[in-house]
């Protein structure tokens, strides 16, 4: 019944009862009280009479001002949680057709491609995979351009005035700095565990060829620790016991049959070869031509020790003609050839390529739509592409290509895409990739794409040409890549062969503890003993 009653006698009854509580008790008449001052529950003499409406009054004008101060606020913010729409049904219509027209513009700067249209039709068909990809690389696609190589950069060396062969007596021999052999301040370049020698760093099978006699040694070995970086200084490299002795009097020999060995991407720059490291040779995984001199310098082999032992197996004893694809890569778009071999993939016919643009890194900003296992899938998010691009400051076609680029690139499992007859070799940052030692662990046949900018791992050494094919980056993909592997893998004598090769390969070069180093020794003592077999 309460409820029942206007809102403005609710609001009376209100103050009523803040009046009666603040007002003192009625006075009885002709009953003498103290003095003090009154209180609720005492009585009031005839002559405190007059000053009772004063404080009626007084505390009334002050509640009745608190409650409609409180009225006031309330009605104004039901006016705002309305909107100016409650004020006209005309203007209501109109300010939600604006809505639904921004909706609308906004929804069509989206892209139009759909990550399941890969699974039935060829990337470069699916409607916004090219403009995608073009967004994502800051760049629109183009075909590959044989012509536009990288300018070269060579350093002023070569294999003819960089080794000094005069120095090299049979057997091939080879000294390794350490911080027990190494001058006080060049001491913290140098690793400090407990496995530091390279005696210590190499299988059973190659330590016979190292020597702690200098004056007996062809190669000088070099293993900077680069774990604090910026701790060595490179301009005291030329204080090593033997940095001069291989020079036969030559001004500006230093560093002459030495060899210094990396496995970090982009760790030697060429400014700081042509100021620092002399006539050094360089064993590195970046081989890129601009910083590469051939028949000097080696490429090296990323050896991966973490892999599903028992898909390795399995893979490994499966037959070429029985895996599931015929050609297959997923991996980071850091080379323009994976760009072009993400617009041929084609499930249909067997070739998976999968190549997620490194502009995703800016991608990875902005909330992922999936949860997985790796680095560029994380926690789902619930806002809108609308909103995510507009709190990252990115295009709202660029939000929408990297969420769907994502969704595209999940699509095939990466084991899966392992269980193929070829495997694509594209250049990234080198040849010599983790992917390579996956595909020769697993018994693929390598297929080199784009590699005439680059070096192959260990050069000639393992006899790549028994494992593998090469083709370079502008070559046809639907008119001679694919019509070869379609040849290829209806020779099954022929694969067979190959893939035994890669299997050879991989246990000769790629396997066991610390490879890549077993691997550079062996390529110099064939490079110094002529090929010999001693």
């Amino acid at each position: 019944k309460r409820n029942r009653r206007p809102p403005i006698m609710r609001w009376w009854v209100r103050v009523m009862w803040c009046v009666n509580m603040l007002t003192p008790a009625k006075p009885e008449r002709g009953r003498l009280v103290s003095s003090e001052a009154p209180r609720r529950g005492t009585t009031w003499d005839e002559s405190s009479r007059g000053r009772l409406p004063a404080v009626r009054w007084r505390w009334a004008l002050v509640a009745f001002a608190l409650v409609g101060a409180a009225g006031v606020l309330r009605m104004v913010s039901h006016v705002r949680a309305r909107g100016p729409a409650a004020a006209s049904p005309t203007d209501a219509l109109a300010a939600t057709q604006a809505a639904a027209a921004a909706r609308r513009a906004s929804r069509n700067l989206l892209s139009p491609f759909e990550p399941s249209c890969l699974r039935t039709t060829r990337a470069r068909d699916c409607p916004g995979f090219e403009e995608c990809l073009g967004v994502m690389s800051g760049t629109p696609w183009q075909p590959p351009n044989p012509l536009l190589l990288p300018t070269l950069q060579l350093p002023q060396c070569s294999k003819e005035n960089c080794l000094n062969r005069s120095k090299c007596h049979l057997p091939f021999r080879v000294f390794g700095y350490n911080r027990n052999n190494v001058p006080e301040p060049l001491k913290i370049c140098f690793d400090a565990g407990p496995n530091h020698t390279l005696r210590d760093r190499l299988p059973e099978r190659s330590r016979h060829l190292v020597t702690d006699d200098p004056s007996r040694a062809c190669v000088f070995f070099l293993e900077i620790d680069n774990s604090r970086k910026g701790a060595c200084d490179w301009r005291k490299i030329a204080q090593l016991p033997h940095w001069h002795a291989s020079s036969g009097g030559l001004t500006n020999g230093g560093g002459m049959n030495h060899v210094l060995f990396d496995v970090r991407d982009n760790f030697i720059t060429i400014a700081l070869r042509h100021k620092r490291l002399g006539r050094a040779a360089l064993a590195v995984t970046a081989s890129w031509t601009e910083r590469f001199v051939t028949g000097l310098d080696i490429s090296v082999a990323l050896g991966q020790q973490n892999y599903d032992v028992p898909l390795t197996a399995a893979l490994a004893a499966t037959l070429p003609w029985d895996r599931r694809w015929l050609a297959a890569f997923k991996g980071s778009q850091s080379h323009p050839s994976r760009r072009t071999m993400s617009m041929e993939h084609d499930e249909k016919e067997g070739f998976i390529s999968m190549a997620l643009s490194e502009a995703l890194h800016t991608c990875k900003t902005l909330p992922p739509k999936v949860k997985g296992r790796t680095g560029l899938i994380r926690k789902a998010a619930s806002a809108s592409v609308e909103a995510r691009a507009l709190a990252k400051g990115v295009s709202l076609l660029q939000a929408d290509c990297c969420d769907k680029a994502r969704d595209a690139y999940e699509l095939y499992d990466y084991k899966d895409v392992q269980n193929s007859t070829f495997a694509l070799i594209l250049a990234g940052h080198g040849a010599a990739t983790y992917r390579l030692t996956e595909v020769l662990r697993m018994g693929s046949i390598p297929v080199f794409v784009g590699i005439e900018q680059l070096h192959v791992p260990y050069g000639h050494a393992p006899r790549w040409e028994d494992a593998a094919f090469f083709v370079p980056t502008s070559v046809d993909i639907r008119t001679d890549l694919l019509p070869l592997l379609r040849k290829l893998h209806a020779n099954r004598t022929r694969t067979r062969a190959m893939q035994k090769a890669a299997l050879r390969i991989y246990g000769e070069w790629f396997s066991g503890e610390n490879p890549a180093r077993a691997a550079v020794l062996e390529v110099l003592r064939r490079r110094f003993e002529f090929e010999s077999d001693e």
